[in-house]
């Protein structure tokens, strides 16, 4: 007979019964609040920092012109970065947050430092002019509109 069915009624649910009361503890102990502050900040990172690793970027070719359209809803204008060197632009988003709380009564401060960063590369089809290129930011709508330049010749060719 294995072990398991040499347990009676009686003795599975009184383990029933201790792994319940170990759980209920484990839960309490979750929810102790700086372990429960940890769990919430984690999560919070991850549900902002969503936005943040998931630049969506849409290239419109207009004529002689470019316009980059990128979706960057919840994110303040003072955020953002940009960046163009030939074809390559680079859209960043930066993050700098202080928090602190105070609490004279109970003799009690905290201070809080957050600092993130992210970055989408767009390889461009074709060069802009980035001294009369434009940027407009509104509704978590970036648009960036620029004149396309000739396609500038990138190798050296042998003779």
């Amino acid at each position: 007979m294995s072990e398991k069915e040499k347990n009676t009624p009686e003795e599975k649910q009184n383990q029933s019964v201790d792994f319940q009361h170990y759980l209920k503890k484990v839960d309490e102990l979750i929810d102790h609040s700086p372990i429960r502050g940890l769990f919430d900040e984690i999560d919070k990172f991850f549900h902002k920092h969503g936005v943040f690793s998931s630049i969506g970027v849409d290239i419109i070719e207009n004529g002689d012109e470019l316009v980059i359209q990128a979706s960057l809803p919840g994110v303040s204008k003072e955020q953002i970065y940009m960046d163009i060197e030939g074809t390559i632009l680079t859209i960043g988003l930066k993050n700098d947050a202080t928090q602190e709380i105070k609490d004279d009564q109970l003799n009690y401060s905290f201070k809080k430092y957050s600092y993130s960063q992210s970055q989408r590369i767009v390889k461009l089809p074709f060069p802009i002019n980035a001294t009369t290129a434009t940027a407009s930011y509104e509704n978590g709508m970036l648009v960036i509109k620029g004149q396309k330049l000739p396609e500038y010749q990138k190798q050296i060719f042998l003779d």
